[in-house]
């Protein structure tokens, strides 16, 4: 499907590709998972953000992709309305006239106490019943766009804890995240977060019940164009607080494109094979009342755990400075696993095994994209390491007898003693730093000492 909506428009298979992999992840909801650890499982719900110049056809693409996903929701909608709304609408009426006439009677002076706590008991259920009868008169949702923290929250409640946040153009929703609709002007992510993670949540306003969220569930796709990517992994209170590691994102480098010649459709048979797997999926897992969890086959399992284990030989390597976003990296590979999987066997997913060839597309594509993160924070990283390298000279100034690994890590300069000396061993054969060894009269370890390379 990805390959056919590329030719059709004349975008590039990039952009095609993650939009068809955030509507696979948009239609599990949390009803797919998988056993990624002893007492731990991963949902396939990514948070996917896709840039692509205005007029490059990134609306077109996403259409294509998404159709299944909106189709499918209006057929609920349609349903809700001519079948439940009706009687939700009566029975919310006749409740609040059977209350009302309840509470009248409970306004006597003739009961005795017996039949007064009876009247408090019947007035309590009708409330209740009226509270729930009321919270269930509204029509289903599978998608959110625009929409605060607090409104989120109670889609969120609503539709049982989980939906996807799904845009073409999603810079409304990138300004949300940047603080629009926060009164203390910090970016308002938080709920973000618990949804990526599955943690509860709750929601108090000042004059609104609150709103409890026991495991809530968002997928997340939004195409931008390519500044707002940008914007968004230059504020660091989003990456300090880990929304920016646990996206997936890419310049998908699509461009306004001249037409030569006639473009050939999407064949009618990939369209109907694309829309009969997302109907599928939703009917299976988004409405299935508990998860299904898939079991990774052994050799699935040693390939994603030994990706694990190279991205964390890589952290104290040369990851040390976006350990936090290295971090998700294989939690991803996870998470895109079950993507691929539910595309490829369907309603049978999670009765079936992670096969290895799955797991290791998944870690393909996982590398991918935190190749394209390390691309975009490029620029990040190399003023960051600047302002270390900055901290590092300063403290020479302050120290001209010279310094030691054990000092750069004790001024907090970095956060291992590992990473310090790393540090300053780079420095030294940068040409900036000069290194001697001394080892003490009685003997003991070799301490090596820093000062400022002679030019």
């Amino acid at each position: 499907m990805a390959q056919a909506i590329a030719i059709a428009e004349g975008t590039p298979p990039t952009l095609a590709g993650v939009c068809c992999l955030g509507i696979l992840s948009a239609s599990l909801g949390r009803g797919l998972q998988i056993q990624s650890g002893a007492d731990r499982v991963s949902r396939g719900n990514l948070f996917i953000v896709g840039s692509a110049e205005s007029g490059s056809g990134k609306s077109e693409t996403y259409r294509h992709a998404a159709r299944p996903f909106n189709e499918y929701e209006h057929r609920l909608v349609d349903d809700w309305r001519q079948n439940v709304q009706h009687q939700i609408g009566s029975e919310v009426t006749m409740l609040g006239k059977e209350l009302a006439r309840l509470e009248k009677a409970a306004g006597g002076d003739n009961q005795s106490a017996i039949e007064r706590e009876e009247l408090r008991q019947r007035i309590e259920a009708k409330q209740a019943r009226l509270a729930q009868a009321s919270a269930d008169n509204h029509a289903p949702c599978l998608q959110v766009e625009d929409t605060t923290t607090e409104k989120l929250a109670a889609l969120l409640a609503a539709n049982g804890e989980h939906l996807a946040s799904l845009s073409s153009d999603a810079g409304t929703i990138v300004s949300n995240l940047l603080g629009r609709y926060n009164s203390t002007g910090r970016t308002d992510e938080s709920i973000y977060l618990k949804a990526w993670s599955g943690d509860g949540f709750r929601v108090d306003r000042l004059g609104r019940e609150p709103v409890s969220l026991t495991s809530p569930c968002l997928a997340a796709l939004w195409l931008v164009q390519k500044d707002k990517v940008d914007s968004l992994l230059e504020v660091q209170s989003l990456s300090d607080g880990g929304l920016i590691p646990r996206l997936l994102v890419c310049h998908s480098k699509a461009e306004a494109q001249r037409i030569e010649g006639s473009r050939p459709g999407i064949p009618t048979e990939t369209a109907a094979a694309w829309a009969e797997l997302i109907n599928t999926l939703l009917d299976t897992y988004h409405r299935a009342s508990e998860p299904l969890t898939i079991q990774p086959a052994d050799d699935a399992l040693a390939a994603l755990v030994g990706y694990h284990n190279a991205i964390v030989d890589r952290r104290k390597a040369d990851l040390s400075d976006v350990g936090s976003f290295a971090a998700r990296w294989a939690e991803q590979a996870w998470r895109i696993g079950v993507c691929l999987h539910a595309g490829r066997h369907g309603a049978s997913a999670g009765e079936r095994q992670l096969g290895v060839d799955t797991a290791l597309a998944a870690i393909r594509l996982a590398e991918w994209f935190s190749e394209q993160q390390l691309a975009i924070l490029g620029g990040v990283r190399e003023a960051g390491k600047r302002a270390v390298r900055d901290e590092v000279l300063a403290l020479l100034a302050d120290t001209p007898t010279g310094i030691r690994a054990a000092d750069v890590y004790r001024r907090r300069i970095v956060t291992t003693a590992a990473e310090a000396h790393s540090l300053l061993a780079t420095m030294e054969t940068e040409g900036t730093l000069a290194g001697t060894d001394s080892k003490p009269d009685g003997g003991g370890h070799v301490t090596r000492t820093f000062k400022l390379a002679r030019n």
